[in-house]
């Protein structure tokens, strides 16, 4: 289960509940929990909401995967 959504559960809020207390939108929270990324500043209010400390970041958020780029597009470039 995403971190985001079980932290949020275990203290009974709803979404809106918790895009109220970050101040974000309910939209936001919903893409966040399904693994969408954010930016920076969204990750720390959410943290910053749930009680969590920034440290702890790479644990509730998961790290960006790095593209490789096509064999065609190399090709190209090359």
């Amino acid at each position: 289960m995403n971190r985001i959504r079980a932290a949020r559960q275990a203290r009974g809020w709803t979404q809106t509940d918790l895009a109220g207390r970050a101040g974000v939108s309910p939209r936001t929270i919903y893409a966040v929990e399904r693994g969408r990324s954010c930016r920076q500043a969204t990750k720390r209010r959410i943290l910053t909401a749930l009680g969590v400390q920034w440290e702890l970041r790479h644990e509730y958020f998961a790290t960006p995967r790095s593209v490789r780029p096509l064999p065609e597009f190399e090709a190209r470039t090359a």
